[in-house]
């Protein structure tokens, strides 16, 4: 673990924090988590949050900074939970005098002066807890509890194939700051009526093919319930813990009605391969991949059920 990576937080007067775009629990409870102890730790400094406002930021009650191109030029720019420079929600971050990345995904590409990426981590919020138990920071609540929110909605409650003995200690450490466990679990797993219904007609789309288990959902079918696209995306999770599959996979229609998003999972069957093909990424068992046609859906469906499985 490098101790200095935020050394350079000491030289700068103003902070800019960026994530990717359609942010997750991860994306956002980093961001912020780092902004309330840099906030603490560093009264007289100022810490934007930078990036569109989005429905996990909604449901946080967290807000998105507005600045002009002239604070982010004369900022630090630490990039957060984002793997290639094409998904960071808000470019502007190479206008910065100098830029920071702390990442959990599989290197891609360079995109920052310094790195700190560790793809064997579970979540970004699990590097940042590590680093700053390293630091034997004090951190404030608000600050635990969004990197603890990070944490635990990534590796969906300590069950993913990336958790590890530090994983442990970053939530140890988290805990030791104060965070309160039953309000994390309602923050992040308790759901709206109109979720319930929205995950029934997932599960009713379901094909299931030699271990593969996918859904391709369209627009009105979430529109419906008042959900986002976002919102809509992130319901692969409801495809899991099925004994019979190994591989599931998630196909929503996107805002422009006219691609679809993929949100690819395994147990253990690499699948990032096949994001990447299709010009995604993300871990070897959870990958994603945007701006897919109808056809590329069909191909991916093809080779995924086909995959060998041990």
């Amino acid at each position: 673990m490098p101790n200095d990576i935020l050394e350079s937080v000491k030289d700068f007067n103003t902070i800019t924090i960026f994530r990717h775009v359609f942010a997750d629990m991860d994306a956002i409870g980093s961001q912020f988590g780092l902004k309330y102890y840099l906030e603490s730790a560093y009264p007289n400094k100022k810490i934007y949050c930078l990036g569109n406002d989005c429905p996990v930021s909604q449901r946080n009650n967290v807000h998105m900074d507005v600045v002009d191109d002239e604070v982010v030029a004369s900022s630090l720019a630490i990039v957060l939970d984002t793997s290639n420079a094409a998904r960071i929600d808000d470019d502007r971050y190479q206008l910065a005098k100098k830029s920071i990345r702390i990442d959990h995904h599989v290197q891609v590409e360079t995109i920052c002066d310094e790195e700190w990426i560790d793809d064997k981590a579970s979540a970004t919020c699990e590097l940042l807890a590590l680093y700053l138990q390293e630091k034997k920071a004090n951190i404030p609540l608000q600050s635990s509890l969004m990197l603890y929110l990070g944490l635990t909605a990534d590796n969906i409650r300590f069950t993913t194939n990336n958790v590890r003995p530090a994983t442990f200690d970053a939530a140890k450490y988290l805990f030791e700051q104060g965070v309160d466990v039953t309000k994390v679990e309602q923050l992040n797993f308790s759901k709206s009526m109109e979720d319930y219904k929205y995950e029934t007609v997932v599960r009713n789309h379901t094909v299931f093919k030699n271990k593969f288990l996918y859904s391709i959902l369209e627009c009105e079918d979430y529109e419906e319930f008042g959900l986002s696209f976002t919102d809509a995306k992130d319901k692969v999770y409801c495809l899991a813990g099925i004994d019979c599959v190994e591989m599931w996979a998630l196909f929503t229609r996107m805002e422009d009605r006219v691609h679809y998003s993929a949100s690819l999972r395994s147990r253990n069957i690499p699948i990032r391969d096949v994001a990447m093909e299709f010009g995604g990424g993300g871990h070897e068992c959870a990958s994603g991949i945007k701006n897919l046609t109808h056809d590329q859906v069909n191909q991916i469906i093809e080779i995924l059920s086909n995959r060998e499985v041990a």
